[in-house]
């Protein structure tokens, strides 16, 4: 498996939070839960969340600790080995809690290290 740059790695994050609010916009509570592709979608992008979050290294994560780094991690660790036991009441909690802050936050990060500096970093 290739390394990858925390700069792509926060790209990868900053294109499922994308994603997930994508897939929500004009979606209250009743309405995903009774869309099952939005909510396979929106699962997915989590779990992609998570699996990002965990390739960067503690330090990078350290340095940028407005990120719940190891709540992302933690969830989607949750979503893949204990799927049966989901509770859709939380991932609208972090759709609609959650989510926008980190996008604003990746987003600030991805802003703040250009692409050529970023990739000093590898994971």
């Amino acid at each position: 498996m290739s390394k990858r740059s925390a700069y792509i790695l926060l790209t990868d994050m900053l294109e499922a939070v994308n994603a997930i609010q994508e897939y929500t916009v004009g979606l209250d509570y009743e309405s995903f839960l009774a869309n099952r592709m939005a909510r396979d979608a929106v699962i997915r992008n989590v779990q992609v969340l998570g699996e990002a979050a965990n390739r960067i290294s503690k330090p990078f994560r350290d340095q940028y600790s407005m990120i719940e780094w190891m709540r992302i991690i933690r969830t989607r660790h949750i979503l893949v080995h204990d799927y049966f036991g989901l509770d859709y009441e939380i991932i609208w909690r972090i759709i609609t809690v959650h989510i926008p802050p980190l996008r604003e936050a990746v987003k600030q990060i991805l802003d703040s290290a250009p692409p050529e500096d970023a990739d000093i970093e590898q994971i």
